[in-house]
């Protein structure tokens, strides 16, 4: 069998039919498409590689997020925890604030203690006003001396009574009976009784007398925050007491009544006393001008000491006295005469200073030419309490006030000789009986 010759297949010329050419596009197209695919898969992996950073990120925050506010939120509970104790340690602290304000207030008296000098001048307004009135009612009597002691006289025999009562007043206070043996002595007696009466009524009660159950209790409770209470209180914690107590109690509006009431009865009790000197159809002027002159400024004195850590009071010593029936003058007049002030009736009342006087006198003169005359206003006198128990010496405020007699007896004498008799011994001195006679012991 013969082989066949190998004959080369005709070429496709270069510019073939329509099928290449649709060929040809198929191929660009798919090359296009698959560089498409492969951007769009290199754009896929990167968007996911940037998703998956991004979400790491996001896992990142959130988780950084949770463990933020889970602080917050410890730091939120211990914050409120931390405002709870604070609320409760102010509250604590307010509590032991109020308790030392208390405290404090409760050592402080009332009122800004009283001074010496508060106390002296107050006192003087009173001595003022008593003689301002008793000089008032006086005048009178006084200004026509005849006509004064015929009308007095004649008086004391309708009103044997109103005499009488004054005459028992007198009689108590010796020094007063040798006072009225000088001229020129009645409105200085009257000063001097409306003074005791004063004190005797006024400052030397508590609380006027009244109140008895109130005021036994006040003196229970101090004698036993002295002597029961643990530890022991001193006096200047117990003063400070009293005077609180005592504040409240006149200081209660059911006290306003006793206090009425006893000023009412002290100025009726005081003016009977003196009515002997009071014009029948001026009785209620005369006992309204005492309560306003002489009671009422006394009770607010007394109100005003009454309060007051430091003790206040007045004191009388007149230095005569009775020995049965005659006038005993003690010797102890002239020892205390630096602490008196004394006026002089034979020199018009001037102040007896014995430092002013050239040559000064010894005492053998004093003996012989010092004569007591009366006392007219009681002394005022301070104790001040200190600390722990610590009580001052009295000291005085003001001095007892006194008149004497500095002279010679020649001119005593003639002092009295040459003066009209006061209106005062024509109540006291019997028509039978000559003035002094008989009554100097």
């Amino acid at each position: 069998m013969e082989s066949e010759s190998f004959t080369p297949r005709r070429r496709l010329s270069n510019g073939g039919g329509p099928r290449d050419e649709a060929a040809t596009r198929d191929q660009a197209q798919l090359k296009q498409l698959r560089d498409t695919v492969i951007r769009l898969t290199v754009e896929k992996e990167s968007a996911e590689r940037e998703a998956a950073r991004a979400m790491q990120q996001l896992q990142e925050l959130k988780h950084l997020l949770n463990s933020d506010m889970e602080e917050i939120a410890k730091d939120a509970d211990s914050l409120g925890q931390e405002i709870n104790r604070l609320k409760d340690e102010n509250h604590l602290l307010r509590e032991e604030l109020n308790d030392a304000q208390s405290h404090i207030f409760s050592l402080q008296p009332y009122r800004k203690d009283l001074t010496p000098e508060e106390v002296g001048r107050q006192f003087d307004d009173l001595v003022e006003q008593v003689q301002d009135w008793v000089q008032k009612f006086m005048d009178p009597w006084l200004d026509d001396y005849e006509a004064g002691v015929e009308a007095l006289v004649t008086g004391a025999r309708k009103q044997s009574g109103e005499a009488a009562k004054f005459r028992r007043t007198l009689q108590k206070y010796p020094d007063l009976v040798h006072g009225c043996m000088f001229p020129e002595t009645d409105e200085d007696i009257i000063v001097a009784i409306i003074m005791r009466y004063l004190n005797d009524h006024i400052f030397q009660k508590v609380l006027y007398g009244s109140g008895q159950q109130y005021t036994e209790m006040v003196s229970f409770i101090e004698t036993q925050m002295q002597t029961a209470v643990e530890p022991k209180r001193d006096l200047f914690a117990v003063r400070t007491w009293t005077a609180e107590s005592y504040n409240a109690l006149m200081s209660a509006p059911q006290f306003k009544s006793v206090r009425a009431r006893r000023s009412k009865d002290m100025t009726l009790d005081l003016a009977d006393i003196l009515r002997i000197f009071c014009k029948k159809d001026k009785f209620t002027w005369f006992c309204q001008n005492m309560e306003d002159n002489c009671v009422k400024p006394a009770m607010a004195l007394y109100e005003k000491i009454q309060v007051s850590t430091h003790h206040f009071y007045l004191d009388i010593q007149p230095y005569i006295s009775w020995s049965g029936s005659r006038l005993s003058l003690s010797p102890e007049f002239v020892e205390s005469i630096d602490k008196l002030d004394c006026r002089n009736i034979l020199q018009n009342r001037k102040a007896f200073n014995m430092a002013k006087l050239d040559p000064q006198p010894t005492k053998k003169d004093l003996y012989v030419n010092l004569l007591n005359v009366c006392t007219v206003v009681p002394a005022l006198y301070i104790r001040q309490i200190g600390q722990r128990d610590a009580i001052k010496a009295p000291a005085v405020v003001r001095k007892q006030q006194m008149l004497v007699a500095w002279g010679p007896e020649e001119k005593r004498d003639k002092f009295t000789e040459e003066g009209d008799p006061s209106l005062v011994s024509h109540l006291w001195f019997p028509k039978s009986r000559k003035r002094g006679d008989g009554w100097l012991g």
